[in-house]
């Protein structure tokens, strides 16, 4: 595992708000504002990387030369927990463009099939960050074909915001994809023999949706 490609949120804040999703008796309507509150911090964190330009404006008192976001954002919530992470994303990048992709795991094959995926016109593809979200970076099976997706749309900057990470997932992403950053909130423990984070947080997207 690089290290220098895995940056784990070590904040008070995001610990207290991940106990509290780790939870098993938060509720839904819980577990999705706390999902929210801590992608916003997640989002801080994994945009510190974005380059900027100079920016001359105005105060009331006195001209000023300040910066602005050089690099166009586009965010991509991977199909369906990743909407979860949509929310802080947005508020943070209220100027962001938003790409879907839904992938769906064959029974026999086990690998990822994609069912859906909407990506943005952009001016300048080697001017785009692409921020990937998903809740769970489980075994990196789905994580490296939306890295790929975005990667053959000429995206050069690639960053995977995850909540809670296994170091399976970690260490199969990047061993296939070395020049991307991962941003998480915790690395977990393991797999169990069923692909899930222990101790993880459960289903993601059955908790999100109340549909558990």
């Amino acid at each position: 595992m690089k290290l220098q490609s895995l940056k784990i949120i070590d904040h008070p804040v995001a610990k207290a708000y991940l106990t509290k999703i780790r939870d098993r008796n938060t509720s839904h309507f819980e577990f999705s504002q706390f999902v929210e509150r801590l992608s916003m911090l997640l989002a801080y964190e994994a945009s510190s990387g974005l380059k900027t330009k100079s920016k001359k404006i105005h105060t009331p008192l006195a001209p000023y030369k300040g910066v602005e976001i050089k690099q166009e954002i586009i965010l991509l919530p991977i199909l369906r927990a990743g909407l979860g992470l949509l929310g802080g994303f947005s508020r943070l990048f209220p100027d962001a463009k938003i790409s879907h992709l839904g992938i769906y795991r064959d029974e026999e094959t086990l690998l990822p099939v994609k069912y859906y995926f909407k990506f943005p016109e952009l001016k300048n593809s080697r001017n785009a960050s692409v921020f990937i979200l998903d809740p769970m970076l489980a075994t990196g099976g789905s994580m490296n074909f939306a890295i790929n997706e975005v990667k053959i749309k000429g995206i050069r900057t690639i960053v995977v915001c995850s909540l809670v990470s296994a170091p399976e997932g970690v260490n199969e992403v990047l061993k296939l994809h070395p020049d991307i950053k991962i941003y998480t909130c915790s690395l977990d423990k393991k797999l169990n023999d069923k692909g899930y984070i222990i101790p993880g947080l459960g289903d993601a997207g059955d908790r999100l949706f109340g549909t558990h």
